[in-house]
């Protein structure tokens, strides 16, 4: 069987085309906040694991006295990042430490609409895995396009390359045996390149391989199928898998019940896990449940109900779990409790993200986000709660001056709750009215830049906007009786219905900070990418509220049907949106901004990539032939997220000139004209 990953000799270490790592942190000479945050401060922010606050961006050792994870900092100057293996003591005394550079940052893809290597734009998730014992660690590196599994000992030394493979590694972990990784890959990715690179000789016929917005070619199909291998660290021999190593890769933390959201098995007599009551529904709540023995019973406390994660604590008798409450989910509980017994006891209840968790030296270890406070991580005294910091990779970030953070709640019209953070200007004085900038669409954790991070909320702050980052509200669907992932998509879709109550809840909490007079509710700008872009472009037809947008992706109309693949045609087709030619003028008034030209001009600002700008090419072309002041930037070699450096600090510079050019300048000179007044009345919630 062809591998497509060659073997290295044990002997000698492989030390060609390595990169400089990263360098820690020194502290900072001052923690006082006396400086203005800069587009550069921002960009360059020491980062680990993924953008989001899902997965573990940590790795702990067996024996939880060490937690490695993969630091990189981009460099607009030279538009490239560096990478570092760095090993965290988790005592909180010792220092970290960097053993290894971790190789090139590339951007991640995902398979979707039956295609693999769909282009994403954010880094690919790092891969690193304790040996059993903790003798070794073994990662994944990037370098030149191709997959390197290492070995290191946590004292640095022993430093060897096991494979180079051609495609990228899925999935890694140890065998039982110690001596032997197991991967996860597709080499038939080679073969199957190969193949579409001989028919281009001919000519492609265009079908459901196409993804029109990545490239101008056809996509292997997710018909290439995942193959399991395993190679001594010894000899470094690649083997296929057996039975065993494949039950292990695909279950790390041992096979366990579908549909579980959190799982954690202290012996074969104590397990636990959270699993929905029905998990073939979508997004429900899952309660704790406990096996001890042969009896099986579930947690009754309310506290209970919607888990995350789990940890058996020292001995079997205790637990900690993870949980997430509030409005849309807004905080993080942890609890900890002895199974049978009637209630939990709380540890802390807080607004911060605490994600990654795992147990070392009888605390809890976490990477946490801050709303002014970017990831770093913390040690949690299970018995108090009380909270250390062991590793923080932006110590300079403290001398930062940075706007007041308020954390607001509130329900819209359809009675959904809603949340969002409200920055201050860092010149912020009662009685003074700014402008007012909406982030979407996620507000947990760290205030940085949105999703994708292209609006830049402290240096808005610094330069006189107020900024709103606002979490989007859990859908419409999931307010009522338990639905199917299908059956979701297909109510949110009706009558725009999930749109609205997104548009709702803006549109309320616009109304309460002009109340509190901290806000110019003429002066509101909306930001988006993806699907917070699609809100921002509904807004703008549905709402008299905005007076200007920002965009990184656009826009949503027929043309969308017909020019980004057959798969995602499919999909959107799946629940609801029309065949490409039918007469549905009466759907796409809902969407699409272009149909809507004869409004009053609103200032638009496009900002894509150069794989995503021609569905923007219809709204563009109609609302300038209309006159509206709409400008457009192509990012090239770029995807759905902005990854280059050079190019995310260009996207931050850009976008706050903008907003000062369009909201802040005229009301200045006296030449500020507010937005237009919506071409009919929006639908209310009673004539859906």
């Amino acid at each position: 069987m062809a591998t497509h990953a060659l073997a290295q000799s044990r002997s000698s270490p492989v030390t060609e085309g390595e990169s400089t790592p990263c360098s820690l942190p020194t502290n900072p000479t001052s923690s006082q906040a006396v400086r203005s945050v800069t587009p550069e401060a921002l960009i360059g922010l020491r980062d680990f694991g993924s953008l989001s606050l899902d997965g573990a961006p940590m790795q702990m050792s067996p024996n939880g006295d060490l937690i490695a994870l993969q630091l990189r900092q981009a460099d607009p100057v030279s538009n490239r990042f560096c990478s570092a293996v760095v090993l965290v003591p988790t005592d909180g005394r010792s220092q970290a430490h960097v053993i290894d550079d971790a190789g090139d940052i590339e951007r991640a893809s995902f398979d979707k609409y039956g295609l693999v290597g769909i282009p994403l734009g954010i880094p690919k998730p790092p891969l690193l895995r304790w040996h059993p014992a903790g003798r070794y660690l073994a990662y994944v590196k990037q370098r030149g396009g191709k997959a390197e599994v290492w070995t290191i000992r946590p004292d640095g030394t022993d430093r060897h390359m096991l494979i180079r493979s051609e495609v990228d590694i899925e999935a890694l972990e140890w065998s039982a045996t110690d001596e032997t990784l197991i991967f996860r890959s597709r080499p038939g990715l080679v073969e199957a390149r190969d193949e579409i690179a001989r028919e281009g000789l001919n000519g492609f016929r265009y079908d459901d391989r196409f993804w029109p917005l990545g490239g101008n070619q056809p996509l292997p199909t997710n018909k290439v199928p995942s193959i399991v291998q395993a190679v001594d660290i010894v000899s470094a021999t690649v083997r296929p898998a057996s039975r065993e190593e494949i039950t292990r890769i695909a279950f790390p933390g041992g096979e366990h019940p579908a549909g579980t959201r959190a799982y954690a098995r202290f012996d074969a007599d104590r397990v636990a896990w959270a699993i929905a009551d029905d998990p073939s529904k979508f997004r429900q709540p899952a309660p704790l449940h406990i096996r001890i023995g042969a009896k099986t019973f579930r947690c009754l406390a309310i506290a209970c109900r919607n888990v995350t994660d789990i940890w058996w604590l020292k001995g079997g008798r205790q637990l900690i779990f993870a949980t997430r409450e509030g409005a849309s989910d807004e905080k993080t509980g942890l609890y900890r409790w002895v199974p049978g017994s009637r209630l939990p006891h709380r540890i802390l209840l807080t607004e911060d993200a605490l994600f990654g968790c795992g147990l070392g030296g009888g605390k809890l270890i976490c990477a946490r986000e801050a709303s002014l406070r970017p990831r770093h991580i913390v040690s949690i005294r299970i018995a108090t709660g009380a909270i250390e910091t062991i590793f923080d990779p932006n110590p300079e970030f403290a001398q930062y001056r940075l706007g007041r953070v308020q954390r607001i709640a509130w329900k819209n019209s359809f009675g959904i709750e809603a949340f969002g953070d409200l920055v201050f200007p860092v010149a912020y004085r009662p009685g003074t009215r700014f402008p007012l900038v909406i982030v979407q669409y996620d507000s947990r954790g760290f205030l940085r830049g949105g999703t994708a991070d292209e609006y830049p909320i402290q240096l808005l702050a610094s330069h006189g906007f107020a900024v709103l980052s606002f979490n989007k509200p859990k859908a419409y669907a999931l307010h009522g009786p338990p639905v199917t992932y299908d059956e979701y998509l297909e109510m949110n879709q009706k009558d725009w219905i999930d749109r609205r109550s997104i548009l709702s809840s803006l549109e309320t909490i616009i109304d309460r900070l002009d109340e509190t007079g901290v806000v110019d509710p003429r002066r509101v700008a909306i930001t988006g990418q993806s699907d917070g872009a699609t809100t921002a472009t509904f807004a703008l037809i549905h709402s008299s509220k905005f007076a200007a947008a920002a965009l990184s992706t656009c826009c949503e109309d027929a043309s969308m049907m017909i020019g980004n693949g057959e798969g995602y045609r499919r999909w959107y087709e799946s629940f609801g949106y029309p065949l490409p030619g039918d007469r549905a003028d009466a759907f796409w008034s809902q969407s699409s901004l272009a149909l809507h030209s004869d409004k009053r001009p609103v200032p638009i600002l496009i900002q894509a990539s150069e794989e995503e700008y021609r569905m923007a090419l219809n709204t563009f072309e109609v609302l300038r032939a209309k006159q509206w002041p709409v400008e457009m930037y192509i990012y090239p070699n770029e995807g759905h997220v902005k990854f280059q450096p050079a190019h995310r600090l260009a996207v931050y510079r850009r976008v706050l000139d903008w907003l000062r050019r369009t909201l802040i300048d005229p009301a200045v000179s006296g030449g500020f004209v507010p937005p237009a007044t919506p071409p009919h009345p929006r639908k209310e919630r009673d004539d859906l």
